[in-house]
């Protein structure tokens, strides 16, 4: 009669179209051998934590890829300001002037940037901010230096008052047969 009750909870119910399996109790028995419902339950609780961890270590490499955006532009932008030259015409000047003003946007909006990951994030992000913000200043530095090279920086006096005679040249390279 025992083995008749057993093998009752393996039969379809008709009763509800039969499309269900009879319900069965777990505490009464038919599971595997070895099967244990403690077992099953830690190894979800180890599959949540590793899902968690997981989670976090993608948090953190995007946190790394959004800090170092910045720097990883400044080759690209360093090759612009080579090809767009030295002299003082439209584009060069409105390439300098891109240059330095998208990263004093970023630069200024650091806070922004990060607040889509800090809920998330376990750590702190000062350290991700701190490169974000060294890879716009790097930015702003190299802009300043194109402006410097184009001779848009003054340098001297005699850039902003008028009673100042302008720097006079100490040396002269003779190139080619012509005064340079």
């Amino acid at each position: 009669m025992a083995s008749q009750n057993l093998m009752n909870k393996w039969r379809l119910d008709l009763s509800t179209g039969g499309s269900r399996i009879a319900s069965r109790n777990v505490e009464q028995g038919l599971n595997p051998p070895g099967y244990s419902t403690s077992f099953a339950a830690s190894s979800k609780e180890v599959e949540g934590a590793s899902a968690h961890e997981s989670q976090q270590h993608l948090l953190s490499k995007r946190a790394w890829d959004m800090a170092l955006q910045p720097t990883k532009s400044l080759p690209m932008n360093v090759f612009m300001m080579y090809m767009s030259g030295n002299t003082i015409s439209i584009f060069p000047i409105m390439m300098v002037a891109m240059m330095v003003w998208r990263p004093l946007q970023a630069f200024m909006k650091v806070g922004t940037v990060f607040k889509p990951i800090e809920a998330e994030h376990n750590g702190s992000l000062i350290v991700h901010k701190l490169v974000y913000t060294l890879g716009n200043l790097a930015a702003i530095a190299l802009g300043i230096y194109k402006c410097h090279s184009m001779g848009l920086l003054p340098n001297h006096a005699s850039d902003w008052l008028d009673f100042a005679l302008p720097p006079e040249r100490v040396q002269y390279a003779l190139v080619g047969e012509q005064f340079i």
